[in-house]
């Protein structure tokens, strides 16, 4: 039985142990694989400390400097896993489980999640696509450590290098969409396998109203304070309504403690009472959300593949999102989905209206919704894993 070793910065911890790299790894353990899973220990949070058991998986807390994680390095040496998988392009453990993973013949395969948040290929991850560089350069190569020594920006090189030579050298690269694929082909110059981020088909058991007052009827929006997410749509949306006497509720969840941005401008536009804001909630408040709420609003601007499309179709929820690439590739509008032309609130507060009016409409999308999901199980992901890694086994022992 092959052992596999995962590695990212996120993911074994209350709030993101939905994320894909952690349901690969409880998938793994249900089929009895030896899987050891790595991720950050950061000193100014008590989730990210000890390593322990979490749901199952042995996770391993590693400290890293500038790029380097010794224990990370010795505790794979020991572990000889047959398979390192990585995931997220910034990550800082990235380089030593490449190293690592060189060490013990193991096979490497890196996820690429989110390419366009790469500073080294955007001038500005908050509007990545319109700020694509006209001269993108990634280090991917050892001898481009020549420059990072005697050329100019020492430690901007260096983090050049540790990010990107660990997708160019692996066996395989993953894709998260299509979109996303043709990014990889067009900076890094390979191909790569999708493999979708998934979801379990069950509805999570574990819910808790968060504290405070929340509205009987809302809409739920779950985003960063960020441009590319789109809360400002959502904002203008509400306030265009408000001039058509239609007062939709909204609770807005982000994982920011300064959501000062997103307040001014809902007072701005006079929306503001209509809001309850709350930030870094735990999975149980959020599943709690997800069960009550009018229908999930998720107008990006980018995404790399949007995890509150199947949390919401998870829970029988319409979904309104937008036309952005990643999205129509499993969005379709009033099939199983709301979609709206990205950026444009009046676009979205049609939709806010037609599904409040059109008669079967929200049935209709939300059914639609979960038949799409099924496509996008966590048991389907772990097989399209499993798939690429005996692949790969396939591939060395015909050579």
């Amino acid at each position: 039985m092959l052992k596999i070793a995962i590695v990212t910065p996120y993911g074994a911890e209350e709030r993101l142990d939905n994320f894909a790299e952690f349901l690969l790894a409880q998938g793994l353990c249900r089929l009895n694989y030896q899987v050891q899973f790595y991720t950050y220990k950061i000193g100014s949070n008590p989730q990210y400390q000890e390593n322990k058991t979490y749901k199952g998986v042995k996770v391993f807390r590693c400290r890293q400097r500038f790029g380097l994680a010794p224990g990370l390095i010795f505790s794979i040496l020991r572990f000889r896993p047959s398979v390192v998988i990585c995931f997220h392009p910034k990550s800082q453990l990235s380089f030593s489980a490449y190293l690592a993973a060189k060490l013990v013949r193991a096979k490497f395969i890196y996820e690429i999640v989110g390419i366009l948040h790469d500073p080294f290929i955007v001038s500005d991850t908050d509007c990545p696509l319109e700020t694509i560089k006209p001269k993108v350069v990634l280090f991917t190569a050892w001898r481009q450590l020549i420059t990072i020594f005697f050329g100019g920006n020492r430690k901007n090189n260096w983090q050049n290098l540790i990010c990107h030579l660990p997708p160019a050298k692996a066996d395989a690269i993953v894709a998260i969409s299509e979109d996303e694929k043709k990014y990889i082909s067009r900076f890094y110059q390979r191909d790569s396998t999708v493999i979708p981020w998934a979801m379990p088909l069950a509805v999570p058991p574990e819910q808790k109203k968060p504290a405070g007052s929340i509205p009987e009827n809302f809409f739920l929006l779950l985003a960063q304070i960020k441009k590319r997410k789109g809360w400002d749509t959502v904002l203008e949306a509400l306030a265009i309504l408000r001039q058509q006497q239609i007062i939709k509720k909204l609770v807005f969840v982000s994982p920011h403690e300064d959501i000062s941005e997103a307040e001014d401008y809902a007072e701005k536009l006079g929306v503001k009472e209509q809001i309850v804001f709350l930030t870094k909630i735990p999975n149980e408040e959020k599943n709690w959300l997800y069960a009550k709420a009018e229908a999930v609003l998720a107008p990006s601007r980018y995404e790399g593949f949007g995890l509150a499309v199947l949390e919401a179709w998870r829970t029988g929820k319409p979904f309104l999102g937008t036309d952005i690439p990643v999205y129509l590739e499993f969005l379709e509008h009033k099939k199983n989905s709301l979609v709206s032309i990205t950026g444009d609130g009046p676009d979205l507060a049609k939709n806010i209206k037609a599904l409040a009016e059109e008669p079967g409409l929200r049935e209709k999308i939300i059914s639609g919704g979960y038949k799409t999901l099924t496509k996008y199980s966590d048991e389907i992901m772990v097989k399209k894993f499993l798939d690429l890694i005996y692949s790969l086994s396939n591939r060395s022992s015909t050579r």
